[in-house]
């Protein structure tokens, strides 16, 4: 039986009506939030101390303010030649129940040239994992399968390793040059991991950020219509009674939950907005705002002079997220290059940077390229007379789907 259309309709009604009335209540809690937040301006360094100690005990996202909370900048001029390089992965999980047990990581990689000498470069690297150490990690006594986060981290560091081969393969130093990524530069999925785990593919990520530095190639990442909440957690501890920044006092959310039951927290207006409701009102087209640290542990804790700040831009209706490494958010020169080349490219893509356009069509792995490779994986393992058989479970649900 498909959709029950009527039924639907009724509720998609509903929803409406809620949306619209939950926009009212927020539009207005924005404004007092906002309100807040510019009346900061000027004790910048103040609220990055409160942030600083209040990073172990509040339960929320922090950020270090590092420029005036005020900050818009005009984009800079565009260069009349650069050239940049990015990359984009997709993979096709491991299948625990399939016939072989391995996964593929197809890396999309670009070069892109502009003005003088124009030069394009397309292509993607598919790699094949099925080796033991390439399915576990293990640290003697622990044995951890590289799958769902893990695997993604893996996918990290082969976009980051492709980028180093890349640089080398065509950057040169007689035009501004670029080393692009997609999402953020913040491996959030590894801060809650072992240690051993965080260690082995954060020490590699880090050390793809490091190859890049010695080869003086700025890294940012683009994020398109970010959620993060950081900014908005440094508003929180405007908000917040506790904070008492010449006592050493942070915010203690363990406090506030013994609150009498019909009192709410100071911060709760906060609740639910993220750092572009406080930022849009802001910026006007090709702005960037104010530079701010990520005070999340991983990167506060363990990134070292790769520690990644961010920015926002103004892209159409959108405000795009800027995530930069410590060594370049410190260099103003190179914060205005990637503000400029940022901004010309999502201007090339119709409002997302073409380059990483281009990486992802290089990078995705399609349907009938899925059904290729399951063919081609099960034919080889015929020929090599090794086991070629799904499971049961498997079987059963192609049996369903025929």
């Amino acid at each position: 039986m498909g959709l029950d259309l009527t039924a639907l309709g009724r509720q998609v009604r509903q929803m409406s009506g809620a949306t619209a009335l939950s926009a009212a209540t927020t539009n207005e809690r924005t404004s007092r939030v906002v309100a807040r937040y510019r009346e900061a301006t000027g004790a910048e360094q103040h609220w990055a101390t409160a942030a600083n100690i209040s990073r172990e005990t509040a339960n929320w996202l922090l950020a270090h303010p590092v420029e005036p909370l005020d900050t818009a900048r005009n984009r800079p001029e565009i260069p009349v030649s650069y050239a940049l390089v990015a990359s984009d992965g997709s993979q096709i999980d491991l299948d625990r129940h399939g016939s072989a047990s391995c996964y593929l990581i197809n890396i999309g990689r670009v070069f892109l040239r502009y003005g003088e000498n124009p030069l394009a470069r397309l292509s993607s690297e598919p790699v094949l994992y099925y080796r033991e150490e390439d399915l576990y990690l293990s640290n003697g006594t622990r044995r951890v399968p590289i799958e769902g986060n893990y695997l993604s981290a893996r996918r990290d560091v082969d976009e980051g390793v492709a980028l180093v081969g890349l640089a080398d393969e065509f950057l040169t130093d007689d035009v501004p040059c670029l080393a692009l990524q997609d999402g953020t530069l913040i491996r959030w999925t590894l801060a809650g991991a072992e240690r051993f785990v965080q260690d082995h593919f954060l020490g590699r990520y880090l050390a793809y950020l490091d190859a890049m530095h010695e080869r003086g190639i700025p890294v940012a990442s683009y994020i398109s219509r970010p959620r993060s909440p950081e900014v908005v957690g440094t508003i929180r501890l405007m908000l917040c009674p506790d904070v008492d920044v010449a006592a050493g006092k942070g915010a203690n959310c363990s406090e506030c939950s013994d609150l009498a039951d019909d009192r709410e927290p100071s911060c709760s207006i906060c609740q639910g907005l993220v750092d572009t409701d406080i930022l849009a009102g802001q910026l006007s087209e090709g702005q960037r705002g104010p530079l701010f640290i990520s005070m999340s542990r991983i990167n506060v804790e363990s990134y070292r002079e790769h520690t990644i700040y961010f920015f926002h831009m103004r892209v159409g209706r959108e405000l795009a997220r800027i995530e930069i490494p410590q060594w370049v958010a410190q260099d103003p020169d190179q914060v205005d290059l990637i503000h400029a080349l940022m901004y010309d490219q999502a201007g090339r893509g119709g409002g997302y940077p073409v380059a990483l356009e281009r990486a992802h069509e290089q990078a995705v792995v399609r349907s009938a390229d899925r059904r290729t490779f399951q063919h081609m994986l099960e034919a080889s393992l015929y020929r090599a007379e090794a086991d070629a058989s799904a499971s049961a479970k498997k079987d059963s649900k192609s049996y369903i789907k025929g």
